[in-house]
């Protein structure tokens, strides 16, 4: 099995006797492969699938990211692809075959976005095993998904471990991203009304933590109240959870769907200690690697290596 990384962007290229497979990367490298996998969320991984231009290319994800991809298409939150790719969904904790030659086995990963995941990719040929981790954070929401992956990568007695060097803290803090001291200071900015900070919390690439701000907020007497797409989005995910919404803003397509659904409330316009979901004129697509760069660079030299020496893999990359 040959790797090689693809220079500039995040991702690599693995290559055996006559199978190739591109692993993230961006849309330049991807557009010249028939397989593709993509293990989190980014602008470049999103660009692949949005700009892809062959039908018959496959592309594998987690089940997810796939779910979440149709519900922002379907809101109109995010752009359809032009030419829709064939989408094959890699089971967690199951391995699939790639071709003939490569076997992928995806684990629930926590970045701080929805559908990542760390791989464990087997060549099937020379038996030679490789782990592929991207960004994650050690004490998110799902901490025990970083506890999970790093057994079984441990207990796959890896021939390499490539990860990605944006996990490294590189101003050497002792204390990596805590979803505890998210919530202290998510309370804080809602106190305070920072509108500014709190608009560019609510983006729709993690719905578990926009249902967190949305409790936290209303317990504050600060309740959010959403775009009507992403209250039918978040009301998808949690049907028994109420979701205020801004009436003024509903199209006449959505006003059945709303009036029939309980759990969506619309606001009163006398409720003035709410904080109101802004537009913005801004793409999503171009927003995510601001929303996501709030998770990177904050686990400590130290836990990386102790990450690394469990796994203990004979060689070790960072790109």
């Amino acid at each position: 099995m040959k790797i090689t990384q693809i220079s500039n962007n995040r991702g690599i290229i693995i290559k055996s006797s006559i199978k190739k497979v591109i692993i993230d990367g961006d849309v330049e490298n991807a557009s010249a492969f028939k397989d593709v996998v993509i293990t989190h969320l980014s602008a470049n991984t999103l660009n692949i699938i949005e700009s892809n231009s062959s039908p018959y290319r496959r592309i594998n994800v987690s089940f997810d990211l796939m779910q979440l991809l149709q519900k922002l298409w379907r809101n109109g939150l995010l752009k359809r692809p032009e030419v829709m790719p064939k989408f094959r969904i890699l089971p967690t904790n199951y391995p699939s075959v790639l071709g003939l030659e490569f076997r992928i086995t995806p684990f629930d990963n926590d970045d701080g976005l929805t559908g990542s995941f760390a791989i464990l990719i087997e060549d099937m040929n020379t038996g030679e095993k490789m782990g592929y981790v991207p960004n994650f954070i050690t004490q998110g929401q799902h901490r025990n998904r970083i506890k999970k992956w790093k057994k079984h990568l441990r207990d796959s007695k890896l021939n390499q471990l490539i990860m990605f060097n944006t996990n490294i803290d590189p101003n050497g803090k002792q204390t990596s991203y805590s979803e505890k001291e998210f919530k202290k200071q998510l309370t804080e900015k809602i106190k305070k009304h920072d509108n500014d900070w709190l608009q560019n919390q609510l983006m729709p690439f993690n719905p578990a933590r926009l249902l967190t701000i949305n409790r936290l907020a209303a317990e504050n007497n600060s309740p959010i109240v959403w775009l009507p797409a992403y209250a039918r989005l978040l009301h998808y995910y949690y049907t028994d959870e109420d979701w205020l919404y801004q009436p003024d803003q509903l199209t006449d397509d959505l006003k059945g769907f709303f009036e029939k659904e309980h759990h969506l409330v619309a606001a009163k316009q006398q409720d003035s200690d709410a904080i109101l979901q802004a537009k913005s004129i801004i793409p999503l697509n171009q927003r995510l690697n601001e929303y996501a760069d709030q998770f990177k660079h904050t686990l400590p030299q130290n836990d990386l290596t102790e990450i690394m020496q469990i796994i203990g893999a004979q060689e070790t990359y960072l790109i």
